[in-house]
């Protein structure tokens, strides 16, 4: 069927619709499906009534039919590898789906939810969806369930993460239930058990392994099934996602970027599962496309754990280590906005240009970062922090970055907005400028310097020279950086690693990308180094400007103690 089942009333059952239920019942999918486009909306009615006192449920019919189940009762479409997913859960216990960015996993791992509830009575089945955390169930998964029940006025109720449905006593049981766990609460998925188990888990490459091995706990049982989808993770070898995926146990079906129909050249049906009123479109249409692809291989390096996992849907082995591991990137990315009464929405403070919606603690310090490569550069690039919330405010590529004037004054208008903020925030430290030194850097920070002195602002400006050496030298420190471009690399890998967690990153995906995309090393004396510019770019990866912004508006250089010289 084109359209979902509609709502039918439940009549009961004459002795045709019987026999038809169980003619069809006793037929392979293949059969059944040749015989449901032409059944009238009366007979559908008997059959599905019949269903419903034969087996428990009126969806009987699609309990090993999956497939059959999104496209004749949701009405909606797949591609070929969501079609594979949905059919290796009738004849697997465990499918593991390592997947690239953009492939539909989740949408296909609710649909999967979905049917796995309704397909046997109430009471006899459960399904339980998880997630790294508790937004990924509450944002990711579950709506997706409320907006299919919904449409396809399947029954129950439909809360933020459950599911209740009533069951042939007229009592409400739970059909279907989202958690997240800490990951090292193993206790979380104990007690998990029903007659027919359902475990989904989305973003499978996130889950830790003391959560997963109590998680091979509960999927014992004949009837007991799980898929687990996701990204492989970037930065941690020897995941459990990895180790589940190398059990001979367990049936892999990863999803290349290569794989998907806009990159294969798979030809698509058109989308049902968005609203009627949006404009008709392929189900290609949300999948990963070739900008993206290009644009993360130039942004990260074909190399990059980030391309392995995201984009070839592979675990990331061995290679180099990167300066900042893509996956703290991302959880500083995704950090919640705080609450409280000292926070305050910047656009909510009333300020020319500050649209904002994110949150900042009143009093918190301002600080900017200018990142002018030397002739110009690929972009000039400013950046903001304000106490811990990072963002971009302006980033241009063309000539007239090679001019220090007019880049000074670019950088003016930012630093003079930048006071208005601090004087509305009252914080009392004065606004810092960390502009890099280098080629036309250093006239941008001799024009500022001169400005400041003529009262056209009042921010403190500091040259970062990145070639000099370190401004810190702690010989005890596991990383020793070489130079100052090093050390503000580190600086801020410390603020973004899990331990610290003490930046919120409102960035774009480039900036992320470039974050993540140097590599670390070692110098001959065993001081730790950060990939060069003219290194990533001989490997085929964008000069990091937009990163390198946000390093300086972050980095601290400790004043140096000028030598006197006593003249006898």
């Amino acid at each position: 069927m084109k359209q979902p089942l509609p709502a039918l009333p439940a009549p009961r059952p004459g002795k045709a619709g019987r026999r038809l239920y169980a003619d069809l019942a006793a037929s392979p999918p293949a059969v059944r499906r040749r015989f449901y486009d032409g059944l009238a909306a009366r007979d559908w009615a008997q059959v599905l009534a019949a269903a419903k006192a034969e087996a428990g449920t009126p969806y009987a019919l699609w309990a090993d039919d999956p497939v059959g189940f999104v496209e004749d009762v949701l009405g909606e479409s797949q591609w070929s590898r969501q079609r594979e997913i949905l059919e290796a859960l009738v004849d697997h216990r465990r499918v593991a789906v390592p997947s690239c960015f953009g492939s539909g996993k989740t949408h296909i791992a609710a649909r999967a939810a979905v049917w796995s509830s309704v397909v046997h009575p109430p009471g006899t089945a459960l399904t339980v969806t998880t997630a790294t955390r508790a937004r990924q169930v509450q944002r990711q998964m579950w709506p997706h369930i409320r907006q299919i029940v919904a449409r396809a006025g399947l029954p129950g109720e439909v809360g933020v993460t459950q599911w209740k449905m009533p069951d042939s006593h007229g009592s409400d049981v739970v059909v279907a239930y989202g958690f997240s766990a800490p990951d090292h609460d193993e206790s979380a998925v104990q007690g998990i058990h029903a007659p027919r188990l359902m475990f989904i888990v989305d973003e499978a490459g996130g889950i830790g392994r003391i959560i997963g091995a109590a998680m091979r706990g509960v999927l014992t049982g004949e009837h007991t099934r799980a898929l687990l989808i996701g990204n492989p993770p970037t930065d941690d070898e020897g995941s459990w996602f990895e180790q589940t995926c190398a059990d001979p146990a367990v049936h892999v079906l990863p999803i290349s970027v290569y794989d998907t129909p806009l990159m294969s050249g798979e030809r698509t049906r058109r989308c049902r599962s968005c609203p009627p009123q949006a404009p008709a479109h392929l189900l290609a249409s949300h999948l990963v496309d070739p900008e993206w692809v290009q644009d993360t291989i130039r942004d990260h390096g074909e190399d990059a754990p980030f391309v392995q996992a995201k984009v070839h849907a592979q675990f990331p082995r061995g290679g180099q280590a990167r300066a900042i591991p893509a996956s703290w990137i991302e959880a500083a990315a995704e950090a919640a906005e705080p609450d409280g009464e000292d926070f305050h929405a910047l656009k909510a403070l009333g300020l020319e240009g500050e649209t904002s919606p994110y949150r900042v603690k009143a009093g918190a310090w301002v600080r900017l970062g200018v990142d002018v490569a030397a002739g110009g550069g690929d972009e000039m690039v400013i950046a903001r922090a304000v106490g811990d919330l990072v963002e971009l405010r302006h980033a241009t590529a063309g000539q007239d970055n090679a001019d220090p004037v007019a880049v000074a004054g670019v950088v003016l208008r930012e630093i003079q907005a930048a006071q208005v903020l601090a004087k509305a925030l009252g914080t009392r430290l004065p606004v810092r400028v960390k502009v890099d030194g280098v080629g036309v850097g250093w006239g941008v920070a001799g024009l500022l310097a001169a400005w400041r002195q003529e009262g056209l602002h009042d921010a403190e400006v500091v040259s970062v020279v990145v070639s000099e050496a370190p401004s810190r030298d702690d010989e005890a420190a596991t990383l020793r950086p070489a130079t100052q471009r090093d050390e503000m690399w580190l600086a801020t890998r410390a603020l973004v690693s899990p331990a610290a967690s003490a930046l919120r990153l409102r960035v774009d995906r480039r900036t992320q990308a470039q974050l993540s995309a140097p590599k670390l090393g070692t110098s001959a004396t065993g001081r730790t180094v950060i990939e060069s510019k003219r290194s990533m770019k001989a490997r085929g990866v964008s000069s990091p400007d937009r990163a390198e912004a946000l390093l300086l508006a972050l980095y601290e250089p400790q004043a140096r103690r000028r030598k006197v010289r006593l003249v006898a």
